[in-house]
């Protein structure tokens, strides 16, 4: 479902209207990703990962390199993939509802439509005794909660995540990690996930994707088909995943 070839990308930069070389963010990124597979993305801060996101959301451009989704450049129209940032996203004038039908509303739908679609999304999120609160009546779980109901409102087959639990504490967080996976099951969604967390990345990816310093390239693709599965954080297997995940990012050395 994703195809990443050679991809490169530099931020130019305008001095006295004039482009310098201007700011490499990746270099030589290979990945690919076959439907319905869980990929996590890690590497050091400022290497690219987020970048290397939007370029699969169609917001920004590549410099050069290929890039297909489902056998299409990526683009930002795409019905088909939604984006959940870190920091939610959303209006703190509008409700839950509101904020979870936005982009039903901004594609054209009528209010009763919006409402056949994100009403029962609220529910099993359980989030409908709270569907006319709004953001800074909810917790940072809560609020997460409606981002990820926004997105499932677009039925999408690729979920893409930019970390999205690293405000969150830790208990909220594996909570939340745990709901991640069980709307993975129930949607049959492709997704990508940004992380900074090691123990995040092995318990979510089935596939991680390792990144270097910038400019950011992919130095190790690891398989991890335990991902998910019951009681995978206490098994032998998952540490020793993590520890291999250190080491490539040279986590305590």
């Amino acid at each position: 479902m994703i195809f990443v070839e050679d991809l490169a990308l530099t931020y130019e930069q305008q001095n006295n209207n004039i482009y310098d070389n201007g700011v490499k963010a990746l270099a030589n990124v290979n990945l690919k990703a076959r439907r319905g597979e869980r990929v996590s993305i890690i590497g050091p801060s400022g290497c690219g990962k987020s970048s290397l996101l939007f370029i699969l959301a169609g917001l920004i451009r590549p410099s050069s390199g290929n890039v297909l989704i489902d056998s299409c450049e990526p683009d930002s129209r795409r019905t088909d993939t939604a984006l959940i940032l870190q920091d939610y996203g959303l209006f703190p004038w509008k409700t839950v509802v509101e904020n979870a039908s936005l982009g039903l509303e901004i594609r054209g739908l009528g209010k009763r439509e919006q409402s056949d679609i994100v009403i029962p999304i609220l529910e099993k999120l359980g989030l409908s005794e709270f569907s006319t609160a709004y953001p800074a009546q909810l917790s940072g779980g809560q609020r997460q909660r409606v981002a990820i109901a926004r997105s499932l409102a677009f039925k999408p087959s690729l979920l893409l995540m930019d970390e999205p639990l690293s405000s969150l504490d830790a208990l909220t967080r594996e909570t939340l990690q745990q709901f991640i996976l069980e709307i993975w099951r129930e949607h049959n969604l492709t997704l990508v996930l940004v992380t900074h967390s090691i123990e995040e990345a092995v318990f979510l990816g089935s596939t991680i994707a390792v990144m270097s310093e910038r400019p950011g390239t992919i130095i190790e693709t690891i398989v991890n088909p335990l991902a998910g599965t019951p009681g995978y954080r206490q098994r032998p297997e998952f540490h020793k995943v993590c520890s291999r995940l250190r080491s490539l990012l040279g986590v305590g050395n």
